[in-house]
């Protein structure tokens, strides 16, 4: 059979997608799932524009691959969020919004008036049986992610109050690592994180309140972008443990593709903060070249595991090879003291939970029934340190660090160095019903680099540049001053591009 040149094309053309999830497909083509899932939010949102598919169709197929991956990683709540939901949702207008049409998963500790969100604790799973859903309006954050056009199609797992970086809720059960499912997927957005990894949706909310975007984002393969402190739209508009005193978390997203993450970042920042001017649309790298500060002690004062450091090496390499300066320091700050601070801040936030218990199920309900035993733990601890010391001893701590980093960042303009002290480990290892004094060894000697960004109100973000020999995936993070995300988007364009990780996907991906 002969074809003209102009049917080859159209054949070809057929075939074609972006290494970023690109669009170029013949309307006439029925796309098939695995096709799909190779698309960015991006991507997908301009089939939509384009009418080659619909906010429907994506949805059903959406469910359909949560069905089939979902019982081999444990990622999605299936029973925390009714499909109809999505299903009528898709068939309403949905506007012109950035990702009008595109599925999307919020992680279980957010604010949604369509979901049973429990934050991975067996105390709300009991509140919500006994007084019905927590949640009865959206909070701004997610509103916005509505008036985007976003479908939330699901909840995603993530552990007890978010307090760990591990997702292994007593409530759930373990998330699994889609590279290798007796692997962590991290936390506290693990399961949002091996969502997108898995090929379930493209981009999934995720928060980080000492490492909980960039940790998952660094052991799935993704992009995960911490902002700088109070740039997002608010995610807690009602009272609870959630809501932040000091300002040390972000919401924002995981995501496969820079553009994603520049994309959703421009749609949810809150452009009306006097103080913070806005980012923008962020949509490519920058001549400019960069003095980077590569770091490889955590604030611990040990050094990263040999594995690690040898992909944090070779980044910084690869930024050489494309002029940027990169010197080798250490970081100006008392480790050991911002360490503690944290620590103390961290627990403070756990010590209502008796009240609590109290208040939502009545007396003589015992906390080990409905809490785990990192909890208690936090719990006792930050009892032991009192509420209002650590919380005025950390903002003391952290005011410090912020102005040796500021000083730093006069001199540099991004600082390089691992995500974690270790590559992705086995699950157990950081499980919450450990001994709390083991467990806590560990997270303090392991989660060594990321809590500084959030003490300081720092940008960070993780690129999935490097895997293990295991093929395992090890995050380099990328940090700046305050308001410096546009520097961080910059050079991960940039870096996406001289070592591309779009196709690089783990077997269970569109399954």
């Amino acid at each position: 059979m002969n074809f003209s040149r102009r049917e080859i094309l159209k054949q070809s053309a057929s075939l074609v997608i972006a290494a970023a999830g690109g669009s170029v497909l013949n309307a006439q083509t029925k796309l098939r799932s695995s096709e799909l899932a190779g698309f960015d939010a991006t991507g997908l949102a301009e089939l939509i524009k384009k009418k080659q598919i619909t906010p429907l169709e994506l949805v059903e197929d959406t469910l359909k691959r949560i069905e089939r991956i979902n019982p081999k990683l444990n990622l999605v709540l299936t029973k925390n969020f009714d499909v109809e939901k999505a299903r009528a949702r898709a068939k309403q207008p949905l506007g012109n919004g950035a990702f009008a049409g595109v599925p999307v998963l919020l992680k279980n500790l957010a604010e949604y008036k369509d979901a049973d969100i429990d934050f991975g604790s067996r105390l709300y799973a009991r509140a919500i049986v006994k007084h019905g859903r927590l949640h009865k309006a959206n909070s701004p954050f997610t509103a916005k992610m509505e008036q985007a056009g976003f479908i939330v199609v699901g909840i995603t797992n993530a552990p007890e109050f978010g307090l760990i970086e591990t997702t292994e809720p007593v409530l759930h059960g373990a998330a699994r690592n889609p590279w290798n499912p007796e692997y962590t997927t991290g936390g506290s957005s693990g399961g949002s994180a091996a969502a997108v990894a898995a090929g379930i949706v493209p981009l999934a909310h995720a928060n980080d309140g000492g490492g909980s975007i960039r940790i998952p984002a660094c052991q799935n393969g993704l992009v995960g972008l911490k902002p700088t402190r109070r740039r997002e739209i608010t995610m807690f508009t009602s009272g609870g443990m959630a809501n932040d005193v000091v300002g040390i978390a972000n919401d924002l997203c995981v995501s496969r593709t820079v553009r994603d993450t520049a994309a959703f970042l421009n749609l949810i920042e809150n452009k009306a903060n006097e103080k913070l001017p806005p980012v923008g649309l962020i949509s490519g790298p920058s001549p400019k070249r960069l003095k980077i500060a590569l770091v490889l002690e955590g604030v611990n004062g040990k050094k990263a595991d040999p594995e690690v450091e040898k992909a944090i090496r070779a980044t910084a390499k690869l930024c050489q090879s494309l002029k940027h300066n990169v010197e080798e320091i250490k970081l100006p700050i008392n480790g050991q003291e911002v360490t503690d601070a944290f620590l103390g801040y961290w627990a403070a936030g756990t010590v209502g939970l008796d009240a609590e218990i109290e208040a939502m199920l009545g007396k003589g309900v015992k906390r080990e029934d409905v809490l785990e035993p990192w909890t208690i733990g936090m719990m006792e601890l930050g009892r032991k340190r009192g509420l209002f010391q650590a919380v005025g001893r950390a903002t003391k701590s952290f005011n410090q660090a912020a102005t040796a980093l500021e000083s730093l960042f006069k001199n540099y303009d991004v600082i390089l160095s691992p995500v974690m002290r270790i590559p992705p480990y086995k699950l157990g290892y950081h499980a919450p019903t450990l001994d709390f004094e083991t467990l806590l060894a560990r997270v303090v000697d392991e989660v060594a680099y990321t809590p500084l960004h959030n003490a300081c109100g720092t940008p960070a973000m993780s690129l999935p540049l490097y895997w293990t020999k295991d093929n395992l995936p090890i995050g380099s993070q990328l940090a700046a001053w305050r308001g410096g995300e546009a520097t961080l988007l910059q050079l991960a364009y940039e870096l996406e591009t001289a070592k591309p990780w779009a196709k690089k996907r783990p077997a269970i991906f569109a399954a």
